[in-house]
């Protein structure tokens, strides 16, 4: 069995999967069958080597990454579980699961989503007089990320004497201040027990600097360890991977540097580019065939790219028969390039092709109005294909929390529920409860308990409500998660409360999430826990959204990330638009570019790229061609459309300008706009001839017989085509 997987592999496949002992790098290229090696690598070990699979830790980027590894693997290895088979933070989750404890906090804390972070930050925008006008919540939760990168913060939030300082918050004392925001999150953290995402990598980090009996512990655990997508590995991600191979000393990671588009989050590609100088004795082998992508569609992938100066050299091999030159549109305006985007899939739907096969592909979520109103009118289905976004709404984000505070009991969710349906519990008698718990060092839920006979809550409905978390935690208790989510759902009032409102969808959605907690339940058998279930939600990435079917998919490139079609449409490719007008140094623009060459890579048979001329506030003005078009080259490009005359040459010269600005002047003379010979016009001098460029000017001889020096970055030259006699 295991000789006739190795068979399956390419030469270079079978090297990397071979290469078990030490520290290896893999630059993979896009569609050169990275999954594959991972997959055979680790049934490799498990069966030529003997490594029980517990021994091995395989992190992927998303958990939809680790899901379909763990099918593969379970396709030749039927009896095993995958158990660590993890993204970081799902792996850092179940490291604290065990030894959390050393940390003075309970094995069963939470782990928060955004949703619940908002909530803790409007509780603090309330107790200090602060309102969205002084930070957003988006804001907010940037900074509480940037500052938990940076500072020591975790001894502060575990510190059970409470005597620790808050590391690096100056202003803290300051009420309207983001330090007092960042300190006042931190001491809610510290009073409940939870974790944000940021922390269960910090958490791990500083449990293995604290304890290092429990870091070795690990390190004896993980034997081999492999880590899908290292190019996006962040400073704590690469200095957890450093520290748990610290011991074996056998570091398998692949990635492919050109592919590195989440530097905004952290994402640093040096630790892979460096990984040789890293560690010593590391060996590279590289991954160059693609077996995803036509020549063609390959062609245009290498030739983007190759624009990226610092880069670790590499030139996707096709394996795949010659196929179609990729079609290039310019449209005179959003409109039409849409309408044509939007027949172009008719056409193909009439060919026999089916629309789960086609994605369109564009730079930010707001590109997707005009698709959607032309795929509307010329009767194109499509889904917006964005993430989780069923977990979001508003009526899973209440039943969840029902179900939390059943099993937990924590404030966040007994805040979120308490008067939904309407108890007349509001703003000034939950402010009451509040004081009595922060009195008394007792949660929410314990001093409703204490004041449910005061004479404020006279008229509530109180005591019912204490009277069902009694009844549910009693129930859950001889009843599977399912049916009790049934039963709060029911025996709470929310239900019906959704039924007497009319929202039918709603309660579509209610009947959607209790089918989910069904399938889940029945799939992971008699030893799932509602922490188990309530921290999956938690952990599951936005890039592990659910496919739909027979319907076009839209999506960001960055959504697309790590998915594949044979039919991509990459639309907006204008200046402003794609590359983003927010690009401001050479370095962005590299990313910027290495998100183009996502884009395309994700194309199989056929990929179709436009732009289109016109005005668009949000590119910052008129619309020009994007530089990576001009990156392609219209040799490898099938050309429609019709340009505007100069539109071409005024994109030439935005770029050109924008080029020099950022410090990124173009080495070679042909990437000029103009030339020698070439007719122009300038708006004073008038008609001219290029006699010669040099030193960033062209020298223009006009019509008066003078020769003047024209600066290319000044973008005031543009083309002049003599009245024909």
């Amino acid at each position: 069995m295991l000789e006739k997987l190795l068979s399956q592999l390419n030469s270079e496949q079978r090297a990397a999967v071979e290469e078990t002992e030490g520290y290896v790098r893999v630059a993979a290229g896009a569609g050169s069958g990275k999954t594959r090696v991972l997959t055979c690598r680790y049934i490799y070990i498990a069966k030529a080597l003997g490594v029980a699979p517990e021994h091995i830790l395989s992190v992927t980027f998303t958990n939809k990454a680790a899901w379909e590894m763990r099918k593969r693997i379970r396709a030749h290895m039927p009896d095993e579980d995958g158990g660590w088979i993890l993204t970081f933070h799902s792996a850092c989750h179940k490291i604290l699961k065990q030894d959390i404890s050393l940390l003075a906090y309970p094995s069963n804390f939470m782990v928060l989503d955004e949703e619940d972070q908002k909530s803790i930050l409007q509780r603090i925008y309330d107790e200090n007089g602060l309102t969205l006008k002084d930070f957003t919540f988006r804001r907010c939760l940037d900074e509480i990320e940037i500052y938990k990168s940076k500072a020591d913060y975790v001894p502060f939030v575990t510190d059970p004497k409470r005597e620790t300082p808050a590391p690096d918050l100056p202003q803290a004392d300051k009420a309207r201040s983001m330090d007092r925001v960042i300190l006042k999150y931190l001491e809610n953290q510290r009073k409940n027990y939870f974790l944000d995402f940021a922390d269960l990598i910090q958490f791990v980090l500083y449990l293995f600097k604290k304890d290092p009996a429990t870091l070795e512990k690990w390190q004896n655990q993980f034997e081999y360890i492999q880590i899908d997508e290292f190019q996006d590995v962040s400073g704590e991600q690469y200095k957890l991977a450093r520290l748990l191979a610290g011991k074996h000393k056998n570091l398998f990671i692949v990635g492919d540097p050109d592919q590195t588009i989440y530097s905004w989050r952290g994402a640093d590609v040096r630790y892979f580019n460096e990984f040789e100088s890293r560690f010593a004795g590391a060996k590279t082998i590289v991954l160059d065939k693609n077996y995803r992508s036509a020549p063609e569609i390959l062609a245009v992938c290498n030739a983007l790219i190759s624009k990226n100066p610092n880069r670790l050299e590499k030139t996707l091999k096709p394996v795949r028969p010659a196929g179609e030159k990729p079609k290039y549109r310019h449209a005179r305006s959003r409109a039409e390039e849409s309408d044509a985007v939007a027949e172009k899939i008719l056409t193909l739907q009439s060919d026999g092709v089916s629309l789960n096969d086609i994605a369109v592909l564009y730079r930010g979520n707001y590109m997707s109005r005009a698709l959607e109103e032309s795929f509307v009118r010329k009767h194109v289905p499509y889904t917006i294909f964005s993430g989780v976004a069923f977990y979001q709404r508003k009526e899973i984000k209440d039943a969840l929390a029902y179900l939390r505070l059943a099993v937990f009991g924590d404030e966040l969710s007994f805040q979120r529920i308490v008067n939904v349906p309407p108890r007349g519990i509001g703003k000034t008698r939950l402010a009451l409860i509040r004081g009595y718990a922060d009195a008394n060092g007792c949660g929410m839920p314990d001093a409703l308990r204490a004041l449910s006979a005061h004479p404020a809550m006279k008229g509530t409905k109180a005591r019912e409500f204490l009277l069902f978390l009694a009844d549910a935690k009693e129930y859950f208790k001889d009843n599977d998660l399912a049916d009790t989510l049934d039963f709060i759902l029911q025996k709470s009032g929310y239900e019906g409360y959704l039924r007497l409102s009319g929202g039918q969808d709603r309660l579509d959605n209610l009947n959607e999430l209790k089918a989910s907690v069904r399938e889940f339940v029945d799939s992971a058998g008699e030893e799932v826990s509602a922490e188990d279930y309530l921290n999956s939600i938690s952990l599951v990435s936005n890039a592990d959204a659910e496919e739909k079917h027979d319907c076009v998919k839209l999506m960001t490139v960055h959504t697309a990330k790590g998915l594949e079609f044979p039919y991509v449409f990459v639309c907006s490719l204008n200046e402003g638009m794609f590359p983003s007008r927010k690009i401001r140094s050479k370095e962005e623009m590299e990313e910027e570019r290495r998100v183009a060459y996502v884009a395309l890579t994700r194309a199989e048979t056929g990929l179709y790229l436009s732009d289109a001329e016109g005005f668009d506030a949000q590119a910052g003005g008129a619309l020009l061609t994007s530089r990576f078009l001009f990156d392609i080259g219209k040799d490898l490009l099938e050309v429609s459309g019709s340009f505007s005359e100069g539109h071409l040459a005024r994109s030439k010269s935005m770029i050109q300008k924008s080029e020099l600005d950022m410090g990124c002047m173009p080495e070679k003379a042909d990437m000029f706009i103009f030339r020698a010979g070439d007719k122009v016009r300038h708006p004073l001098f008038g008609a001219g001839e290029v006699e010669s460029v040099a030193g960033g000017a062209y020298f223009v001889r006009f019509e008066s017989g003078k020769t003047r020096s024209i600066s290319v970055s000044s973008n005031i030259l543009i083309p002049y085509y003599p009245p024909k006699n």
